[in-house]
């Protein structure tokens, strides 16, 4: 059965108030088509449940039955894209929002491996960071779009704009 499409708006902003206001309006709709008793998609890049914006639309309708299906991390395909691992034998790694440049630090103290989500607003910071914890990183940009990008050289995105779907698989210099 064929259904409708219908675009919703989420707006690449760090104000916490746009975005509130926009994440209530689209559950909003969401609700009024399962209340007319029609089947909803909702259809995002990445695994919906980690740092997604599906994760506030299904906090809003916790009510319906929802069922998530999931996806494909985009660390895991940039892990592949990249042909390295993540971590292998007994190494250890985590995965972490790169909103905080001291969190960054410990992870790197702790972990032999560091995937850095959202690294675009403090890039330059987390590739001196990197390279003062001994850590090798490796770039990827837009996974699996047209406009992907990847580099094994970090220097050479310092000053330069860095969209906001990039990550960093960092690695412990042994």
């Amino acid at each position: 059965m064929k259904g409708d499409v219908v675009f919703m708006e989420f707006p690449m902003t760090y104000s916490k108030e746009d975005l509130k206001t926009k994440w209530e309006e689209n559950v909003k709709k969401i609700k009024e088509l399962l209340d007319e008793g029609k089947d909803v998609a909702f259809i995002t890049i990445g695994d919906p449940m980690i740092y997604s914006t599906y994760i506030y639309i299904l906090k809003g309708i916790e009510d319906y039955e929802v069922e998530t299906i999931p996806g494909i991390t985009s660390y895991s395909a940039a892990a592949s894209r990249l042909n390295i691992p993540i971590a292998e034998g007994n190494e250890t790694f985590a995965v972490i929002s790169s909103g905080d440049v001291t969190e960054i630090s410990k992870a790197l103290d702790m972990f032999d491996n560091v995937v850095l989500m959202k690294i675009s607003r403090r890039y330059e910071e987390i590739v001196n960071l990197l390279k003062e914890k001994s850590f090798k990183g490796y770039l990827v940009i837009k996974c699996g779009h047209k406009e992907e990008k990847i580099s094994y050289h970090l220097d050479r995105y310092i000053g330069k704009k860095i969209d906001y779907l990039s990550l960093i698989i960092a690695k412990k210099v042994k």
